[in-house]
């Protein structure tokens, strides 16, 4: 697994391309389903990661303060998407075998992962901002800023330089292309990164995903540039989330 990721790298990985989806853009109903399953992957992923009874890997302190905070974050991003009528496609999901043996696995992994992310993220800022939603197209934007956070940390603790990149990777140009590219963490398939655990490991639950967080290091609002907004992907309480966001999503997938 890590000889391929090291020698091919992402895109070669992956064959990605900046094909157009079907009918040249995404729905916003499907990019919110698509993001909420990889919102519900990424908050198994890094629950697992704190998990002592299915991770070999020894983290040391700072890293697992990352994971929590990293964990909280994907739980609000998820709690956000759902409430605003995305699904998660399902909430099992598998691992390449060996992700949690070594740090260096986990961190190679986890950076692919969250490369993913970004350039989902960054496929729904364009898509919405296409669409004429342009505070979807920001609240996008600023969940994509929060998964590069990860990926530079993660390939930190991977043992890989963290702030390689000057601007997010633009892998996908629509949201919808990141699907062939996860499906083995779907189906169970061998896949780029070699072969698959047999067994699916469950989306935690909400109170257990609280307990794994442990303290709160998450605040609830961003000043500049956006003011206007109570930033929603920071607060898991529906009434802190802002009406002008919250009228457009439901305005945009009428």
């Amino acid at each position: 697994m890590l000889a391929a990721a090291s020698t091919v790298g992402f895109s070669g990985m992956f064959g990605v391309s900046s094909a157009f989806a079907a009918d040249n853009g995404d729905s916003i109903p499907d990019m919110l389903n698509i993001a909420a399953t990889a919102e519900a992957f990424a908050v198994t992923h890094y629950f697992r990661a704190l998990d002592a009874t299915t991770t070999k890997a020894k983290f040391d302190p700072k890293d697992v303060a990352y994971f929590q905070a990293a964990l909280e974050s994907e739980q609000a991003h998820l709690d956000f998407l759902m409430s605003n009528g995305g699904k998660p496609l399902t909430t099992e999901f598998y691992f390449p075998v060996g992700t949690f043996d070594t740090t260096q696995a986990f961190g190679l992994v986890t950076s692919i992962a969250e490369t993913v992310f970004v350039g989902a993220y960054l496929a729904a800022t364009r898509r919405f901002a296409e669409l004429g939603q342009p505070l979807l197209a920001a609240t996008a934007a600023q969940v994509a800023t929060i998964e590069a956070q990860h990926l530079a940390l993660v390939r930190d603790t991977g043992g890989l330089f963290p702030n390689n990149i000057a601007l997010g990777a633009p892998v996908f140009y629509n949201v919808s292309e990141a699907v062939p590219v996860v499906s083995p963490l779907l189906s169970g398939k061998k896949g780029a990164l070699g072969d698959m655990e047999t067994a699916k490991y469950k989306l935690p639950s909400k109170d257990d995903v609280m307990k794994a967080v442990g303290k709160s290091m998450l605040v609830a609002k961003l000043d500049a540039p956006f003011n206007t907004l109570i930033v929603p992907f920071t607060s898991v309480k529906a009434p802190a989330m802002s009406s002008a966001t919250m009228a457009a999503t439901m305005a945009a997938t009428k």
